[in-house]
């Protein structure tokens, strides 16, 4: 009698497993990431979070395709990390921070350089994206942003910033108003 009880004991564990295997959240992470344009915040730089949602609301607004969405992390570490490895395409820091990360300094010194490209400015606030983010993607964003009108946006071109290098060759194309660049 026990022998059947541990044999149907092991069965129903190995059943239980299968199961819950197959509905592993990791996926959906995976999933959600891929359809929906996220932008990145922390909250260790207070006013990124509050100003995204606000992004979100105007790229939602003018594309609607993007469906775009905030997301926000605990630390400047997992900001990083999460950058660095192309999960997150955008991210959304002060200029202080901004530079930080790019060089490597300030809070990100622990992590080094992290490459990292600028979509657009919003007073002290900049957009940057991962080095893989799509030209057309950017080019795109781009015209959002030249294109509003709203002044709690406060956009301001790339070019107009002294020190900026690094800006996004999408971002570029649309500045120079050149046509669209084809998805690579």
């Amino acid at each position: 009698m026990s022998r059947k009880f541990f044999i149907l004991k092991l069965f129903a564990i190995f059943f239980i497993y299968i199961l819950l295997a197959a509905h592993s959240p990791w996926g959906q992470y995976h999933a959600y990431r891929q359809q929906h344009l996220l932008i990145m915040s922390t909250r260790e730089d207070i006013p990124t979070y509050p100003f995204s949602k606000l992004l979100v609301e105007v790229i939602n607004q003018e594309l609607p395709e993007a469906s775009a969405r905030p997301a926000r992390a605990r630390t400047f570490k997992r900001v990083q990390s999460l950058l660095s490895t192309g999960q997150i395409p955008l991210l959304l820091l002060s200029k202080k921070n901004a530079r930080a990360l790019i060089n490597g300094t300030g809070p990100f010194r622990k992590f080094g350089k992290t490459e990292s490209f600028v979509i657009y400015n919003f007073g002290d606030l900049v957009l940057l994206s991962e080095p893989n983010f799509p030209n057309r993607h950017a080019w795109q964003l781009t015209k959002v942003f030249m294109n509003i009108v709203n002044e709690s946006i406060n956009a301001k071109s790339p070019l107009e910033t002294r020190q900026v290098t690094n800006i996004h060759q999408g971002t570029l194309k649309a500045l120079n108003g050149e046509s669209i660049p084809n998805l690579e």
